[in-house]
């Protein structure tokens, strides 16, 4: 029997702490210039735990920790159509 994807983050698994805590660190490290601003960081994270694509904090589409690509103003959604635009 398969079990169905999970559709949560990283920072929501009890049993992913220590990757959410890297997570968190890389997303740390990005510039401040280079980050998405807090609103809009929640924003896009609510569209992708709504999304068929995430599975246990990975998009199924790019392989990518969505945090991260959240994370960064100049990312984009890798859906088509996109759930959420890069900011410039």
């Amino acid at each position: 029997m398969t079990r169905p994807p999970c559709r949560c983050l990283l920072a929501e698994m009890p049993d992913e702490t220590e990757l959410a805590d890297i997570i968190a660190a890389r997303i740390g490290e990005i510039a401040e210039e280079e980050r998405t601003p807090g609103e809009e960081y929640r924003r896009r994270l609510a569209l992708c735990r709504d999304c068929e694509s995430l599975n246990r904090g990975t998009c199924a589409r790019c392989g990518c920790y969505v945090e991260i690509r959240a994370a960064r103003k100049r990312m984009g959604c890798p859906c088509v159509p996109a759930r959420w635009e890069s900011m410039k």
